[in-house]
Parts: C-alpha cells; structure tokens; sequence
C-alpha cells in the first residue's frame, strides 16, 4: 500500500506541476486504495466546508452591511413623514373645522358666472393640492412599512445566516478531529497529508473551475432546450388541455452535444427517478446525479437537484452541490414551450424522462 501511495503522489506532485502550467491531471491514474479515499474526500471536504465559511461570512457582514443602512434610511424617513403628517393633518382639520362651509357659502354667494368660475376655479386647486399632500403622506407611510418589513427579514436572515455559520464551524471541527485520528492511525501520515495538499491545490486551480465551466456550459444549452423540444416532431404532444412531453436520454444527448462540444464526452442518462451525468475528458471524470421536482415559487419550473457529485473518484460535500445550484440554473420552464401550461407531474425511467403538462391553475 505505501509503494501504491508513493507512487500516486509522485504522479501527482508532477502532473499538478504541469497542470499549472497548461495541462490538466489525468484521470485514468490507478485509484486509490479504500482507506486512503476516504481520507482523502474528507481533506476535500475540509477545503470546501471552509469555502462555505467564507461564503457565509461574506454574506453576514453583507446583511449587517444592508441593516445599517435600512435603519439610516428608515430614521431619515421619519423625519420627511413627520413633516408630511403635519400636512395632512392641517388638511383633515380644515375639513372638520367649517372649511367646506366656507367654500360652499362662498359658492351660493357668488352673483355673477365669472365669480362662480374663479371660486370654483380656486376651490379645484386648493383640493388637488389637498389631494397631493394626502397622497404624499399615504405614499410615505406605506414606504416606510415596506422598509420596517425590509429591515425585519434582514434581521431575521441575520440570525439565520449566523446560525449557519456556527453549523459550518462546528462541522469542520469535528471532521478535522476526524481526519487527525484517521491519518495518526493510517501508518502513512506524512506521506497521505503531502497527498492530501496536493490533491487540494489541484482542485482550488483546477479541479473547482472545470467543474463550474460544465456547469455553465450545460446551463447556456437548457435555456436552447423549449426551441430544440419545438422544433423536433414527437417530443411534444398534445390532447385538448392537456399535453405531455417525452424526451429521451439519446436525444438529450444529442442536443447537448450539438450545444457544446464539451459533451462529446459525456453520457446523459434517465432511470430510476434521476438523472445521470457521466463524463470523461482525460482531464477530469466527474459524475454528477440528480432529479427533477416541480416548483411553484417564483413561477412553475422543473428545477434541477444535484444529489451527488463525483470529481475524479472522491465525493464532493452537500455544500459545493449546493453551490452549484445556486449558481447554475439546470431547470426547464414550461411557459417557454408553451404559453399558459404548466408541469403537472415528471418521471425519469428507462431512459424518457416524462413530463405532463396542463393549461393554467
């Protein structure tokens, strides 16, 4: 086994010296015996768990960033909304107090056309002013109940976002506590954490831009997908309000590949309620599975889960695929096919994956 180990690190130390410079690591290298996997996924996941730190970390001092100001800018609207209460108070007092008595005397007392007209005249832009102010004070007020509710949700992200960090932290603890114990115990430590050290540094300048470049890729050729789906008979069929769409994994594969050229090495395939995505370019091999759910919030979408991701043989935690969603939209919106339906139900088995549709509600 240490022969095995010394021998993966020799290789990798120098095909990550020429990755560096232009070319990637090879994949189709002898895999890694059992235990030293192992560790070696925990040491990928101890990088992106503190990616996921930095992230959430970036994102508190963000949300404490927008707090302050939301009460600056809520303070400052006090003020303006102060001045226009007086306003409209003045306004609703004049009403109360014999100003339309005095404007409807005036009214009856005027003796001649011309007068009635300048009263009249008169008595329409006191109200339109009276109006504006009424409605500049209703427009501020509901203003600010909208940015008290603002700063609220912020508020209420803060304390999540918080609780979230502290989970991370303890996370990374334990699994470094983990990763100690493991590797005091393996016999090889020195040699498995140089291992280690290198396989991170591939995956920071290699490995996670690969990966994120599939990604991007795959996301451009889904929003190509509702005219691909249009424009090819079968796919697509309809029965009164209701419509079905069949696709299956070949033409999937066919149309990706037709997209970009980066899935000419990849195989796409529906069974057993997931899609899988298996690729490998000699610069990296990856697998990637998930699953279709429909949503209805924004709007009605099939959105796209990932529920493994395999880079070069080792598992990525649930906070890089988390990431990628985030980042990349894999989903298919079914308005974009056709107006005013609406995905009912999907299933992936036997290589279809099957989507039924209906008109409105």
């Amino acid at each position: 086994m240490r022969r095995m180990l010394t021998l993966a690190l020799a290789l990798s130390m120098f095909l990550l010296s020429v990755s560096r410079g232009g070319a990637l690591l090879p994949v189709n290298a002898e895999p890694y015996p059992e235990e030293t996997r192992k560790l070696l996924e925990k040491s990928l996941s101890v990088v992106e768990l503190n990616r996921e730190i930095e992230r959430i970390s970036g994102l508190k001092s963000q949300t404490q960033s927008d707090i302050e100001q939301s009460e600056r800018q809520l303070a400052e609207r006090e003020i303006a909304i102060a001045v226009q209460r007086e306003k409209a108070g003045r306004v609703l007092r004049s009403y109360y107090v014999g100003y339309k008595d005095f404007w409807l005397s005036a009214l009856l007392n005027a003796n001649s056309l011309p007068k009635l007209i300048r009263v009249w005249d008169t008595m329409d832009l006191i109200m339109q002013s009276d109006h504006r102010t009424m409605k500049a004070y209703s427009e501020q007020y509901r203003e600010l109940k909208v940015g008290y509710e603002r700063l609220q949700k912020n508020k209420d992200d803060l304390v999540s976002v918080e609780s979230q960090l502290i989970a991370q932290r303890d996370r990374i603890q334990s699994l470094r506590g983990d990763l100690d114990r493991e590797l005091a115990s393996s016999g090889d430590e020195q040699l498995i954490r140089r291992l280690m050290e290198e396989l991170q540094a591939y995956w920071k300048n290699v490995g996670l831009y690969e990966v994120k470049q599939h990604f991007k890729a795959l996301a451009s050729a889904m929003t190509q997908l509702p005219d691909y789906v249009k424009d090819t008979p079968g796919i697509l069929q309809t029965s009164g309000l209701k419509a079905k769409l069949t696709l299956s994994d070949q033409q999937l594969n066919e149309f990706l590949r037709s997209q970009d050229s980066r899935f000419d090495d990849f195989a796409f395939r529906f069974d057993n309620g997931l899609l899988t995505m298996e690729g490998d370019n000699g610069r990296l091999q990856v697998t990637i599975q998930g699953r279709y759910t429909i949503e209805e919030e924004p709007e009605n979408a099939i959105r796209f889960h990932v529920d493994s991701l395999i880079f070069n043989g080792l598992a990525l935690p649930d906070t890089t695929r988390a990431e990628l969603e985030r980042e990349f939209d894999l989903g298919f919106y079914p308005q974009k096919l056709v107006k005013y339906v609406k995905a009912r139900s999907v299933e992936m088995e036997d290589g279809l994956l099957t989507v039924e549709l209906g008109i409105g509600g």
